[in-house]
């Protein structure tokens, strides 16, 4: 063996060191349930309203053409 293999022989300490940490974390907050349920249901009052608001508007136009 020559003096380069010598050397090396010595040398094959491999470390592989992985360190992975995989942190994930998800909160939602939507404070008091009956918050959130009168915020759902202020949404569909409020929707019922304004299509009930459109018919209304639609009915007394069709009524002032036919008057006319």
């Amino acid at each position: 063996m020559n003096n380069r293999e010598n050397n090396s022989k010595g040398t094959t300490e491999n470390k592989n060191d992985i360190n992975i940490n995989n942190n994930f974390s998800l909160s939602i907050n939507f404070g008091d349930s009956l918050n959130l349920f009168a915020l759902i249901v202020g949404f569909f009052i409020i929707k019922r309203i304004s299509k009930q608001y459109k018919i209304n508007k639609k009915l007394l136009k069709e009524n002032k053409e036919k008057n006319d």
